[in-house]
This record gives C-alpha cells, sequence and structure tokens, in this order.
C-alpha cells in the first residue's frame, strides 16, 4: 500500500505563498480511506466549502446580505468576505491527529512530517475546531476580549456542521504541537487570503447574537453538504497552495454550477408586479375579494420593508388562506423575503394544502406572459413519501433533469430567474411550473427549499434540541412563514409556537398566525412572542398587524358582508347504538350525515352499528360507489396503513368537497359531480381541521367549544350544495352527552382522556338553554366564555357538580402551569438567551406529528414520562403489517416478500411500498410486547434497519389478519382499519 505523494508545488509566482510539506499532506477526504485512493486535501475543502458559501449567498436577497451586515458590523463586502471565509474554516480541525489518524495510508504521509504519537481518542474534528479557531484568530489580530468572545462563538456555530455544538475548551487530541499550530495557522492564512482578508482588522462589534449564531451556522452545514458533493479527481490540484484566491475563483464556477443541479437559484419576489387580489386570484372560480383580504392588504401597503406579524382571527369562509398568501407577496416584495413555508396541524391538512399553493404558484410564475419559470415547492412530513401529487412532482423534476441540455451555457446569479426549465421557452400548464427537487426532499434539508407545506412540527423542530436544528432556522429566516389553526395545540406546543415567533423575529422573518378564534390569553401571549405590548381587541372578527420595532400592534375590526349560519342545536345520548340509530335516520331523509367522534375505537364501533342497522341498504364507499337505493357509509381515521388512509382522505373529499370532483380510477382520470343523495361519514378529529368538506347534518361527541364550533364549521359550507340537501335545510348540529350532565360519559367513552375535562364541563354549560348557534356572531363569545382563565363558577350547578367543576379546573390549572414549565424548558431558549445556556445532548429527531388520533387507546394504563417532541404524547412506534405464510409478504394475498432482512438499500421502489404500509401507535402494552420481542430487520448494510425509510419501523407478523400480544388481540380489518380487543 503506497501512500499518496507530496502535490509538486510547481513553479512560483513572485508573491506566491511558499507551501510547507505539512499542509500539503494533510487530508480531507478520502474515497477509499483504507487504500489511499482519491483524496482532497484540508486546504481544498475548506476553500471549496468557502466557495459553495460564497455561490449561496451571491443568490440571497439583499435582506440577507444587510442581515450579515449587520451580524459582522460592516459593510456588506466585508462581511460576505468574513462570513464565507469563517464558513470555509468549519473543518480546521480535521488538520489534528484526532482526525488524521483515521486513514492508515494517508496517515503515514503525515507522520513523515508531523510529530505523531498513538492516538485513540475519538474527539469529533468539529469540536477540535471550535477549541483551536479562537486561539488562531488571536494571532490574526482578534486580541481583545470582545474579539475573543465573538471568536468563540463563532467557532461554535461552524464547528457544530455535523449537528450539535459543544461547549468543551479541552479535547482529548494528544499529539499536537508547536508544528501542528504552525500548519493550522498556515491554513487559516491560505483561507483569509482567499477571500482577500489577510491584513483586515476583526470585526468591530462587542458580541454575538442568537440570531448571528444560526446565519453562520446554517449557511456553514448548507456550504458543506453543497461542497462536499464535489467528485475526488485524482491527484489534488496544486493550486490553492500557491494561490489560494484563484482556486478560490475556479471553484465558485463549480459551486454555481452545483447550486444549479440541486436547484438553488436567484432567491427574488414571487410576483415583482403586486396586482390587486382580484387579479392574483383571477384563477378561482367566480373570485371576488374578501373584506379580510382587502384589509388585510391596505394595512401591509405602507412604505415599510420591516417584517411583520400578522394576527388573523376570523371564522371559516373567510377566505383567510388567500388573505395569507397575498401577504406573503407584499411582505415578500417589500421586506425582501426570499420564499414561504405554510405549517398545518396535521398531515392531512398539509396534504391538502400542498395541492392549494402548488395551484397558486403555478399561477403567480405564469401571469407575467408565460415565461419559462419554475419554482421549487416541497411537502414536509413524515408521510410525504405516501401523497401522490408531490411524488408525481418529484419524479417530473428528476425526469426534467435528467435531459440533456443543448441550450447556452449557464447563466450568472444576476441573469438567472426562478429555476429555469432546460428545453423549455414557453409554459402552457401552470402545474409544470412548479417543482420538486429531490436534493430538497431530505427532512433535514427540506425548509432550505425556497416554498414549502407541511406540519407544524417541521417547522418547531427549528427551536428543539435536534441535530441540525440551526438548520431548520436559517431556511426559515427572512422568510413568510404561516402558521394556520393555531388554536389547534395544547399549552405545551404553544410554547414552543412562541419561542418559534421570537427566533422568527430575530431571523427577520413575517409571521402570519391564522386561527377560527382565540381565547384572550392566547391571543396577549402570541403578541408578547412577538414583541409587542397587546391591545384592547376589537370586535370579532379581527385582523392585528405588528411591524418589527413597533410597541403596539394595529388592530382591525373585519367588516362584513359575510356568510351568517345559524345552527340548529339537538342534545343526544353519547350512547353508540342511539348515534348509529340517529344516523341511519337522517341519511334514509336524505342528504349527508357527518358523524365525527372522540376516539378511533368509537368510530369503528358506530360504523359496525350502522352497519348492521342498515343490512342489505349498506354500501360501502370505500370498497364501492353511488349506489341509487341503498346509503352510502365511510369511516375515516388515523388508524389505517399509510396508502389506506391517504386513499380514505381522498374518497371523503371526492363526495362531500367541492363538485364536481376529479378523481382517478383504474388508472383513468375522472371529473363528475360524486355528492351521494344518502351518505353517511363517520370520523374522528382528522376531519376536523382544514378539510374542505359538507356535510348536510352532523352528530358529533361533545368536545371544548372551540373544536366542536370547528366541526360544525362543515355543515352547509358549499352554497352551490343548497337544493340537494334532501330533508335537512336548516343545519342542524346533534351534541352526543349534551342533554345530561356528562361527567358519567366523559368516564363511560373515555373522554376524560382526549380533552381536558374542565373544558368539557364548561362548553357543556356555555350551551345549556340554548336551541341555536349562531356563527359567526357567537363564536367568539362561547369560546372566550369557557377557556377564561379565572375560571369563574357557574351558576344553578348541584353541590355535586361544582365540586366535580372545581376539582377539574384546578387539574386544568395545574396541567396547563406544567405544560408551560414543560414547554420552556424544551425548547433551545431565546434568541438574547440562546448562547448562554447550557448545551444539551440531542434527543435526536422526535416524530411528533398526530399521525394517530386514539390518545384513549391505553386509557386507565399507566403512561411513560411524556416525549418532550413537538407535541406531549405517549410514547409511539411505526409498525408495518405482513401476513405469515411460508414466509412474511406485504400483502394478504402472498404475491410480495416483506424482504425484512434482506431489502437492498438502493431498492426505494420497495421501501416506499412497505412505508405504504406502515401506521403509527401508542398502545403501551403493544408497543411494551413489540420491543420486548423485536424482530431481526438486517443490520448496518441490509434490511429495513439499513434503509432510510424503515429503519424506525417495526414488522407486524399476522396469521389470518390477527395477532395477540400479551392480552391484546390486534386485527387488520380492510373496513375498520386496525382494531384492538383485549382480552380478560
Amino acid at each position: 500500500m503506497t501512500p499518496p505523494t507530496v502535490p509538486p508545488s510547481g513553479p512560483q509566482q513572485p508573491n506566491a505563498h511558499q507551501p510547507s510539506a505539512a499542509v500539503q499532506v494533510l487530508w480531507a477526504k478520502s474515497g477509499q480511506k483504507s487504500e489511499g485512493e482519491g483524496w482532497l486535501p484540508v486546504l481544498h475543502h475548506l476553500l471549496d466549502v468557502g466557495a459553495c458559501a460564497q455561490a449561496i449567498l451571491e443568490r440571497e436577497p439583499p435582506s440577507t446580505r444587510a442581515l450579515l451586515a449587520a451580524d459582522f458590523g460592516t459593510d456588506t463586502d466585508t462581511a460576505l468576505r468574513w462570513t464565507c471565509a469563517l464558513s470555509a474554516l468549519h473543518d480546521l480541525g480535521k488538520a489534528s491527529p484526532a482526525f488524521q489518524h483515521k486513514a492508515e495510508g494517508l496517515a503515514r504521509q503525515v507522520w513523515q512530517v508531523l510529530p505523531w504519537q498513538d492516538h485513540s481518542a475519538a474527539t469529533p474534528h468539529g469540536t477540535v475546531t471550535q477549541v483551536l479557531l479562537p486561539g488562531l484568530l488571536a494571532e490574526h489580530g482578534w486580541t481583545s476580549a470582545a474579539s475573543q468572545r465573538v471568536a468563540a462563538r463563532i467557532a461554535q456555530a461552524i464547528g457544530c456542521h455535523h449537528g450539535q455544538r459543544d461547549t468543551r475548551d479541552r479535547v482529548p487530541d494528544r499529539g499536537t504541537g508547536e508544528e501542528w499550530k504552525a500548519v493550522q495557522n498556515e491554513l487559516l492564512t491560505l483561507v483569509l487570503q482567499a477571500f482577500g482578508l489577510q491584513d483586515a482588522p476583526p470585526p468591530p462589534i462587542q458580541s454575538w447574537s442568537g440570531e448571528a449564531f444560526m446565519r453562520l451556522a446554517g449557511l456553514t452545514s448548507f456550504a458543506d453538504w453543497v461542497g462536499s458533493s464535489f467528485v475526488l479527481e485524482g491527484e489534488p490540484d496544486p493550486l490553492p497552495f500557491r494561490d489560494p484566491a484563484a482556486y478560490l475563483e475556479q471553484k465558485l464556477i463549480q459551486a454555481r454550477a452545483e447550486l444549479d443541479r440541486i436547484g438553488w437559484t436567484v432567491r427574488q419576489p414571487l410576483a415583482p408586479e403586486l396586482r390587486t387580489p382580484d387579479e392574483t386570484f383571477a384563477y378561482l372560480p367566480s373570485f371576488a375579494a374578501r373584506p379580510l383580504q382587502t384589509l388585510l392588504a391596505e394595512l401591509l401597503n405602507v412604505p415599510s420593508d420591516r417584517p411583520a406579524l400578522v394576527l388573523v382571527e376570523a371564522p371559516m369562509g373567510e377566505g383567510k388562506t388567500e388573505a395569507a398568501l397575498y401577504a406573503h407577496l407584499q411582505l415578500q416584495r417589500a421586506a425582501g423575503h426570499r420564499g414561504l413555508y405554510v405549517a398545518l396541524p396535521t398531515q392531512a391538512t398539509g396534504n391538502a394544502m400542498y395541492g392549494r399553493l402548488r395551484t397558486f404558484l403555478g399561477h403567480q410564475v405564469t401571469a407575467g406572459g408565460g415565461e419559462a419559470v419554475t419554482v421549487d415547492l416541497q411537502l414536509l412530513h413524515g408521510g410525504a413519501a405516501m401523497q401522490g401529487t408531490y411524488q408525481a412532482d418529484l419524479e417530473r423534476t428528476a425526469q426534467a433533469a435528467a435531459r440533456p441540455n443543448t441550450q447556452a451555457p449557464a447563466r450568472s446569479a444576476e441573469e438567472q430567474r426562478l429555476f429555469p426549465l432546460p428545453n423549455e421557452q414557453k409554459l402552457t400548464d401552470e402545474a409544470e411550473s412548479v417543482r420538486a427537487a429531490e436534493w430538497f426532499s431530505h427532512r433535514k434539508r427540506a425548509l432550505l427549499s425556497e416554498y414549502g407545506v407541511g406540519t407544524v412540527d417541521q417547522a418547531l423542530l427549528g427551536v428543539l434540541n435536534v441535530n441540525h436544528q440551526f438548520v431548520r432556522l436559517w431556511g426559515m429566516g427572512n422568510r413568510v412563514v404561516v402558521l394556520d389553526e393555531v388554536h389547534a395545540y395544547d399549552t405545551y406546543t404553544t410554547q414552543l409556537i412562541h419561542a418559534l415567533c421570537r427566533w422568527l423575529r430575530a431571523l427577520n422573518s413575517s409571521v402570519v398566525l391564522m386561527s377560527a378564534t382565540l381565547p384572550d390569553q392566547t391571543r396577549r401571549d402570541l403578541l408578547n412572542a412577538w414583541g409587542v405590548t397587546p391591545d384592547a381587541p376589537p370586535c370579532y372578527p379581527r385582523l392585528t398587524v405588528a411591524r418589527l420595532g413597533d410597541a403596539a400592534p394595529i388592530s382591525r375590526h373585519i367588516p362584513g358582508p359575510r356568510r351568517n349560519v345559524k345552527l340548529r342545536l339537538r342534545p343526544l345520548d353519547p350512547e353508540v347504538a342511539t348515534l348509529a340509530a340517529q344516523a341511519v335516520t337522517l341519511a334514509a331523509q336524505g342528504g349527508t350525515v357527518a358523524v365525527i367522534v372522540n376516539t378511533v375505537q368509537r368510530a369503528q364501533q358506530v360504523f359496525v352499528a350502522v352497519r348492521k342497522l342498515l343490512g342489505d341498504r349498506f354500501q360501502s364507499m370505500y370498497q364501492g360507489s353511488r349506489h341509487p337505493e341503498r346509503i352510502g357509509v365511510h369511516l375515516y381515521h388515523a388508524r389505517y396503513p399509510a396508502d389506506e388512509r391517504l386513499d380514505r382522505e381522498e374518497r371523503t373529499l371526492r363526495y362531500l368537497g367541492k363538485q364536481p370532483a376529479t378523481y382517478t380510477r383504474k388508472g383513468a382520470v375522472h371529473t363528475e359531480d360524486m355528492r351521494p343523495e344518502r351518505f353517511i361519514l363517520i370520523a374522528t378529529q382528522v376531519a376536523e381541521q382544514s378539510l374542505d368538506f359538507d356535510a348536510d347534518v352532523m352528530i358529533s361527541d361533545l368536545a371544548p367549544i372551540d373544536l366542536l364550533l370547528q366541526r360544525a364549521g362543515r355543515l352547509h359550507r358549499h352554497a352551490a350544495n343548497e337544493g340537494r340537501r334532501g330533508a335537512h335545510c336548516i343545519p342542524t348540529l346533534y351534541v352526543a352527552g349534551l342533554a345530561d350532565w356528562p361527567k358519567a360519559a366523559l368516564d363511560a367513552h373515555k373522554w376524560k382522556y382526549i380533552y381536558a375535562p374542565a373544558l368539557l364541563y364548561r362548553s357543556w354549560y356555555a350551551l345549556q338553554g340554548r336551541d341555536t348557534v349562531a356563527l359567526p356572531d357567537d363564536l367568539d363569545l362561547l369560546v372566550q366564555r369557557v377557556y377564561d382563565p379565572l375560571c369563574p363558577a357557574l351558576e344553578g350547578l348541584t353541590d355535586d357538580q361544582e365540586r366535580t367543576l372545581r376539582c377539574a379546573d384546578r387539574e386544568l390549572n395545574s396541567l396547563r402551569r406544567t405544560h408551560i414549565t414543560t414547554g420552556g424548558q424544551a425548547h433551545i431558549g431565546e434568541p438574547d438567551t440562546f448562547l448562554e445556556l447550557p448545551v444539551q445532548p440531542s434527543r435526536g429527531e422526535p416524530e411528533g406529528e398526530p399521525v394517530q388520533d386514539d390518545p384513549a387507546a391505553t386509557a386507565g394504563e399507566e403512561a411513560d414520562e411524556p416525549r418532550l417532541g413537538t407535541r406531549l404524547g405517549d410514547e409511539s412506534l411505526r409498525i408495518v403489517p405482513l401476513h405469515r405464510y411460508d414466509t412474511v409478504y406485504l400483502d394478504a394475498k402472498g404475491r410480495e416478500t416483506a424482504q425484512v432482512a434482506t431489502l437492498r438499500r438502493d431498492n426505494w421502489d420497495l421501501a416506499r411500498k412497505i412505508y405504504a404500509r406502515s401506521l403509527q401507535i401508542s398502545r403501551h402494552d403493544v408497543i411494551a410486547a413489540l420491543k420486548a420481542n423485536p424482530t431481526v430487520r438486517g443490520n448496518e448494510h441490509r434490511g429495513w434497519a439499513a434503509h432510510p425509510l424503515l429503519r424506525d419501523a417495526e414488522p407486524l407478523e399476522l396469521v389470518n389478519g390477527e395477532i395477540l400480544l400479551g392480552k391484546t388481540r390486534l386485527r387488520l380489518d380492510l373496513e375498520l382499519g386496525l382494531v384492538y380487543e383485549r382480552l380478560e
């Protein structure tokens, strides 16, 4: 095994650097470490990454570069040079025995010119960078106490590029000495020379802020990922040792080409010429600007380049989504923001919004005359691999990138527009103008994409102590971030949202918060998180705008006209048999009935009871279609394999969404009116948020008032359905548990494990004596009454009821205090205190998205400690039901083996099929049983354990469709989904 030779120094220019032998043999990357073939010196990699940082910043909007100038306290050009040079120095720690010993052949070359001792420590080279850099910078003028403090913070920012920062000031790195320090200093000098900073004084700043840390750390990791993709090409180029600036110029060309390849181009306004809301949304049939949209456009149409917080409190049907998208266009132009992320409560709502945002973007980029431009849009949540439209966009984008491009050479940053498609001069279809680049589809990179939609959890990972959280924050910085349905989260997650708002404000982002209504305390807390003093709110519905730097917000009542609905309110006994009988009776009268209950088990029971009552009149809307003489029944909840859940979600919208509906059957696309004449939808909470469906009459379990009215917002939602509602011309809401004091129902039906009993009692009380509820007029009044933080006494209760309520109030207040404390401890800290807090070890990447919706599945059992992820909850596990015959198969007919231990890492087609059959469970006894007897899933090279999509999935082997785990039988039913049966 022959060690690599020292690169020849070549002819020297008069003032060229005379490289040491040591700097020429330190290696950073090796194609085959043990063989020493195909290697890259440390200096080359440092300059490669510095070039990538420069290329990235070239394509950022001017506002991003201005932020860096403020970070360094210098002019923009100097700040960019320092930023790129410091990003380049991220791997300075590789110039140490801690790293150099890792490849035997390459290490022998180092031994010849640098002192060496036996070395067994595994100190991460990023940590070594953090320790070395401040002292080396001191030799280049960073000698003052302030400069050294800043240097230490900067060293942490660039040294944590592998995911986590480290505050150790000493590392076990034996073998260092003056010779090693000399070559480390030589590397630093060469990098500074490349960026024209060899004689520059240190930046004139006294401190380094939390937001400056995030900007530098996020950029460094991004640039390192791009620079590390450069192909190793035989013997290293000797140029950087002689003239690092010339090498940097060469690599800048390569960096630009690589950014072109992955789809990172110039960040510029989506709508260079802002049009009116009516012009912007002209692609929507019969669109006319609503008062909310007009008022928001007016409040934002001021001569200011400052980011803003926008808080929208308005009922369903006011056009909140279009208002947020238009606000993005205004803020993007005024404040120089670089993109948009829309965050929603669930995967289902994210899927629905992906289509809407995709259409919006497609129309905006073609509105100026059909220019050949596209934008990148990513879907961010744990089930994105199953979303058909998004996967089709990924495939189409990959195919377009693979086509040969024989046109002119790559354009400069100034000449680029939004993601040019090769070989296309004019777009004829808006859908073709939206792409999804595969490079950004990886979960840590997805928020780097210019546009995105997904769950709020993906955004909240930016403020949790997980690996590369700073990349997520960097991606959301100087951007518009929309948080929809902000009323939908518990106190714990709301604390994380507050922290996210503070960080987004510090990172020069604008935030749009939307809700049907908010408790007054929640509104005040959100405004405080943005740093403004809450005002006295105007009448509901209302709009609030707070510019960065303003002491107080501007709040306005949103005028009418608006759609007013008077719901007829009817109590109903909560027994399953009663709900089923009422649903059948209502459906027999014609029209569509929605039954929304609080647990999956209850939904399954109602479905079984309805099916039995209907007998021959039953028609499964999952296995069949409309039948003129039968009543269609459809079950929708989260305890289905992912592909079936998505199919059931699509069918819910196909039958109850806006008509005509477009759907695929047997590979062919159909568009027709699919609304049944008689139909029963039975669903859980997954149907209450953002799914745009319309029911003629509704039955709902008692729930907290805001969520109950959110469900009721699906009644008579689409005006086009008037005249075809059967006997249900008056929107009617039947509430199970409303007739009598609901304590017995909370116990019997396990509602007390789903929602805080105090909120259920107070919601029940707020509706007593009412025959109707007027929406939106009664909405805010009822919500404020139920969520009053003072918990006022309720008149007319019996002594026993008062004692029950007082006890429930105490439990709720205690829970809120606990969640406030827990949420405050879970996030990384505030921008102004983050760097002063002790560094905690990473908690990995918690999967906090609510992909299951049955917290009562383990009611009455002892719970583990809550997971401190994006949401509090019990431990969960992703399982894949398989079918055992002679071996295990993915399908019940035994046609495709699951390859649990043999799947190849590059077999993404089968991996996606397997993942499509997965679902997440949180039942304690089932998880314990599976963990006690884990299935062998291969190793680090083959099998599920080796595949990124399946490494956390546990096989669940079924025989005849079921399995017994401890005292619980699990059965996979085509109609019911995964069914739990507890055996005594």
